[in-house]
């Protein structure tokens, strides 16, 4: 039996400053907690400090390009009773996390058991789905915002408690995303020492994603946007319009599906353009977007959210672990959640916790 576990809703609305001071008053205690334990998390002693700097880096880009965020930030501080550094920080793990594998030449410190997203048409509009599959520490702290913005669409955002956000569903488009081994440009590895400096960070791209009103405004604004770690966002519209983006800071590769109405992706490069692996080399190297695509195709067309809820929820054969993760080790990961956001209604399907043992809850815009 599946269990009904829901989220902690965090309403907000109004301007941008009251919208985070909002947020920081409903997750005061939550976020102080995560601020306390945040760095250390996600770097080692030796690169503390260093750390610390190169994720405010990123402070400039997103003033240029998403003020208004910026604005979130100070309400969210203020509301929090921290300070405003400290906060920005919280929007930047994955940037710190890809700035310290860079710097201990890991590749795999860039990219955890991390993710997988999907989109499907789906009566002339889109299903967009993803799995969130991080360091099961993590859980505590994921909390999904509900905004209704003066200046902008209704979203639901998930976040780690003090963010301004991760991936979601407004009422133009949905966006999911999952990590991509860092390179700083096209010709350079994976693994290597190269960095190519400050950008916007994850969160506020994930919020910029849904702001806006197409899957073709989306493009446009990760084309002209300069970004500081490797992802590649699934994104679909109200129109059916579907794709996935490979980004590094400065280039982006788009993908689209082609005989088929939907499309999968993990954590390898599939773009050709950027030395991207072919969908038999996907059965090996990337099984989580192999396998979910195998479960899509065996599901048949039209696709509906039932058969994308088993594709999250599906492990690989005679495995405990897959599309749904869960790894031992000296990290545990799991899937610390999942939705689907259904462009057709209006509405997302979250499950807390791994899909295969929770079920999926409404939720509204």
């Amino acid at each position: 039996m599946r269990k009904p576990v829901r989220f902690t809703v965090v309403e907000m609305s109004g301007s941008r400053y009251e919208m985070g001071r909002q947020y920081g008053r409903q997750c005061r205690a939550l976020i102080r907690k995560l601020v306390g334990r945040f760095d250390a998390m996600l770097l080692p002693p030796e690169y503390l400090e260093e750390g610390r700097k190169t994720a405010l880096e990123a402070l400039p880009h997103v003033r240029a390009e998403a003020p208004e965020l910026v604005e979130e930030v100070e309400g969210i501080a203020a509301g929090a009773g921290l300070e405003f550094e400290d906060v920005f920080r919280l929007s930047c793990s994955q940037e710190m996390n890809s700035w310290q594998g860079c710097m201990r030449r890991r590749a795999e410190t860039t990219v955890p058991t991390g993710c997988t997203s999907m989109a499907a048409r789906a009566d002339g509009a889109s299903l967009v789905a993803w799995n969130m599959d991080w360091w099961i520490k993590w859980q505590p702290y994921m909390v999904l915002l509900h905004g209704h913005p003066d200046d902008g669409p209704d979203f639901l955002s998930f976040a780690m408690a003090g963010s301004v956000g991760r991936p979601g569903l407004s009422e133009h488009v949905s966006a999911a995303a999952n990590f991509l081994p860092y390179r700083a440009a096209p010709e350079f590895e994976a693994g290597g020492a190269q960095w190519a400096g400050a950008g916007i960070p994850y969160s506020f791209v994930a919020r910029m994603l849904l702001a806006q009103r197409s899957t073709a405004d989306a493009l446009k604004m990760l084309k002209r946007t300069k970004r500081m770690a490797c992802l590649n966002y699934t994104i679909g519209d109200t129109t059916g319009d579907i794709c996935a983006v490979e980004t590094m800071p400065a280039d982006i590769a788009v993908l689209r599906p082609k005989d088929e109405s939907f499309i999968t992706h993990a954590n390898s490069y599939h773009a050709r353009k950027f030395g991207g692996l072919t969908e038999a080399q996907q059965r090996e190297k990337d099984p989580r977007a192999y396998r979910a695509r195998e479960v899509l195709r065996r599901r048949g067309e039209p696709l509906e959210r039932a058969d994308i809820y088993a594709a999250q929820r599906s492990h690989f054969p005679r495995q405990n672990t897959g599309v749904c993760v869960h790894t031992s080790g000296e990290r545990p990961a799991i899937t610390l959640l999942s939705f689907v956001g259904d462009l057709r209604e209006h509405v997302m399907w979250a499950a807390w916790g791994s899909p295969c043992q929770h079920r999926f809850l409404r939720y509204g815009l």
